[in-house]
């Protein structure tokens, strides 16, 4: 399978992927079990896809892309659903600290995702390990008000993760739930939080990348009913399985992605 595009190619003939019905239908695929998995344990949507994308051939650029697109589907759809349980004042702080630090996850971007495609897809395998670490060692008990640099510290990384890798909703999930909130709160601050950081990261990435990314976020708007179908089905299948079953199922598949992400360079 040819991968999306090379170096010296822009546009449509950089997207060169689009010829392509196999890769096609591998992009659908990948897209479709990222959506099942977040329908079904409510995170993990980027973590699964990009370093997938990225094994397929995808450019780090265009993989985060086309998962923008895909949490686009899935986080305005839920935040507009959710909409009259959104604090809007108390996420305005969070919004804004988020878009700060956006740019300088894109300049990073820039600088890693073009030439150095192998230490790209290590990179995102450590960051998809570094954050499973994370979510798993950390036990917060919840309370009702957090220490303002801890807020600092969430959105700033989040935003930066976001612009790096498409991956910035870890941090910011693990300040939310350290938060005594209803579990409905919780989830309308994330997907309000998660949307609202949408329209700047693609404004971003088309002016880091131009053409190609643009692409890339054309073939994730075209699969968009493959998306909400994924949805549908991983919120079905979430509300027949136990959660614990359902978080142990997703770390073990997210540790084998990001394991194969950071060793394939080195077997190639």
């Amino acid at each position: 399978m040819s991968p999306i595009g090379a170096e010296d190619m822009g546009g449509y003939a950089r997207f060169n992927m689009v010829y392509s019905l196999t890769s096609l239908l591998l992009v659908a695929a990948i897209l479709l079990a990222s959506s099942v998995l977040q329908g079904a344990v409510g995170f993990a949507s980027g973590l699964f896809g990009i370093p997938l994308l990225m094994l397929t051939g995808v450019s780090l650029p265009e993989a985060v892309a086309i998962s923008l697109v895909a949490a686009a589907v899935q986080n305005c759809t839920a935040a507009w659903q959710l909409r009259h349980e959104i604090d809007y004042r108390g996420a305005l702080r969070p919004m804004l600290i988020r878009f700060a630090t956006m740019p300088l996850g894109v300049w990073a971007l820039v600088w890693i995702g073009e030439e150095r495609k192998d230490e790209a897809s290590q990179l995102v395998g450590l960051i998809v390990l570094s954050i499973l670490v994370i979510q798993w060692s950390l036990r917060v008990p919840p309370q009702p008000k957090l220490h303002a640099a801890w807020e600092w510290l969430a959105f700033g990384l989040g935003g930066f993760l976001l612009g790096l890798c498409g991956m910035g909703g870890p941090p910011m999930v693990l300040w939310t739930m350290a938060h005594d909130w209803p579990m409905v709160r919780a989830r309308a601050f994330l997907y309000y939080i998660f949307a609202t950081g949408l329209p700047l990261q693609a404004l971003l990435l088309w002016a880091a990348f131009g053409g190609s990314v643009l692409w890339a976020m054309g073939l994730g708007l075209a699969l968009a009913p493959v998306l909400l179908l994924g949805t549908h089905w991983g919120l079905a299948l979430g509300r027949r399985m136990p959660e614990r079953l359902s978080r142990v199922i997703a770390t073990v598949v997210l540790l084998a992605i990001a394991a194969s992400a950071i060793a394939l360079p080195w077997l190639r």
